[in-house]
């Protein structure tokens, strides 16, 4: 799930994924792109053939209790986007719930690209899918609107859906439970084992108290990118203008930068959302440190380049990129290859942090069947029910998977998830996890565009940090309204 917060789907993650915004899981999670597509609906278009299956048009009002429905199956949809290898995850998953449920029949709507167009399609033509993926500064606008199913009413009868993890569960108004993230997704660095053999560097530290300085990070950044004649960044003579080998790439999106700022104190805001924050002098700083390593260290690729590359995953295997910052999700797509990888902490500032993402999974509120959409979201969202987690595109959301070794081990001892996981992972989002802006500040949906449209001019090396940060402090001023609650 890709859409983050714009890689990420994917937090995020039944996606970005978004990532969100972007990110949480899936197609485009490492972004906040999709959060921005889905901010404007589509008012009298049709649905696209780029949606592989047509969506239901039930629009009456929900019921506490299960419908009457006469000893037939309740047919449900559930809409989705991914990667291949994520498509036939899902598509796993919804077998086993069918064969395992035969009272609910659930069928897929895999949307794969411009997720947040088509669902607002759907959305004028009255035909929306029962259960979904959608975007989470999306899906907690549409929850204080009332388009999605509050979940208050069904707690007692799903007391599980109640218990998550803080950076998961969505309260969109005073009272009002959307639900949660599909999943809690971390940001960490991916790298390629065999780059570092070659360069005859240390790997990545896997423990958030080992994390790299900044300084750290920028000197093994500069040693594993190369010129086309075999010359590191290091040495005299590096030739810039023909590099083949990139020492480290990261998201433009707030999954990119918003860990760092975290990490060196400050953030887009401040604690109760209501002050404009992001041109303090660590934001700044973090911020012309991203843009340095493009435009004065040359170690990270441009907005051009990158523009025209396949995914962060290929470039790790053609050694075109020897690091790569990306969301938890982009594991099912790298343990189904034959990469030599690993895993590690991002690195540091004052304080080790990462970013906790994931897209969320909704119900929408013009299902006639909502017992059964309880019942289909509830198993999905359960690692013992099902190997979303096991096979490395989501990590739970209850916090026993991160507390309790035998649960841990029920989604992380295989073969998807390298040896440092517990590490680099598990232990560093449980201890230094933040959520990210996509799931806790009110209005980011029209704030994350502002900001993310703003911020092209220092990805694009048109002006520097500290004069792009405060030209958004009286643009962004107006649009605090403080932070959702997650409790």
């Amino acid at each position: 799930m890709k859409k983050i917060m714009t890689k990420g789907l994917l937090s995020i993650l039944l996606i970005s994924v978004l990532s969100i915004a972007l990110w949480g899981c899936g197609s485009t999670k490492e972004d906040d792109a999709a959060a921005t597509n889905s901010a404007s609906a589509a008012e009298s278009v049709k649905p696209t053939d780029a949606i592989t299956s047509t969506a239901p048009t039930d629009t009456a009002a929900p019921t506490v209790a299960p419908a009457a429905n006469d000893g037939k199956v309740v047919e449900l949809t559930f809409s989705y986007w991914g990667s291949t290898y994520e498509k036939k995850a899902i598509d796993k998953m919804l077998e086993s719930f069918n064969a395992s449920h035969p009272g609910i029949h659930v069928k897929p709507l895999y949307i794969p690209g411009d997720y947040g167009t088509k669902i607002n399609t759907l959305m004028a033509a009255g035909g929306l899918p029962d259960v979904g993926y959608l975007d989470t500064p999306l899906a907690l606008k549409w929850g204080k609107e009332g388009k999605l199913l509050d979940f208050t009413p069904y707690l007692k009868q799903f007391p599980q859906l109640e218990d998550r993890i803080p950076q998961a569960k969505l309260y969109p108004a005073p009272g009002v439970y959307i639900g949660s993230t599909l999943a809690s997704d971390s940001l960490n660095l991916f790298y390629n084992k065999d780059l570092f053999t070659e360069a005859g560097l240390d790997l990545p530290p896997s423990k958030a108290e080992n994390a790299w300085t900044w300084d750290q990070f920028l000197l093994v950044a500069q040693k594993l990118t190369k010129d086309k004649n075999g010359k590191n960044a290091t040495e005299a003579g590096f030739d810039s203008k023909n590099i083949v080998q990139y020492g480290f790439d990261f998201p433009n999106g707030s999954g990119g930068w918003f860990p760092y700022i975290l990490s060196n104190g400050s953030d887009i805001a401040s604690a109760d959302g209501k002050t404009y924050t992001l041109n303090s002098p660590e934001s700044i700083q973090a911020f012309q440190n991203l843009q340095d390593l493009v435009y004065k260290y040359h170690v990270s690729p441009t907005p051009t380049t990158k523009k025209n590359a396949p995914g962060t995953e290929v470039q790790l295997q053609t050694k075109k990129v020897a690091m790569i910052q990306d969301g938890m999700w982009k594991l099912l797509d790298l343990a189904s290859t034959k990469l030599n990888y690993g895993i590690g902490v991002l690195p540091k500032y004052k304080e080790p942090k990462t970013g906790v993402v994931g897209a969320s999974g909704v119900i929408f509120s013009s299902t006639k069947h909502p017992v059964e959409a309880l019942e289909f979201y509830s198993y999905y969202n359960d690692p013992a029910q099902v190997d979303l987690y096991s096979v490395g595109l989501w990590m739970p959301i209850e916090t026993k998977y991160f507390t309790e070794q035998a649960s841990i081990d029920l989604w992380t001892k295989n073969a998807s998830h390298p040896a440092e996981f517990n590490d680099a992972v598990v232990n560093y989002q449980f201890k230094n996890g933040v959520a990210m802006p996509t799931n806790s500040l009110i209005g980011y949906l029209e704030i994350g565009t502002l900001i993310d449209s703003a911020l092209d001019d220092i990805w694009t090396n048109k002006k520097p940090a500290k004069e792009v940060l405060d030209a958004l402090a009286p643009k962004v001023q107006p649009l605090l309204q403080g932070r959702y609650t997650q409790n």
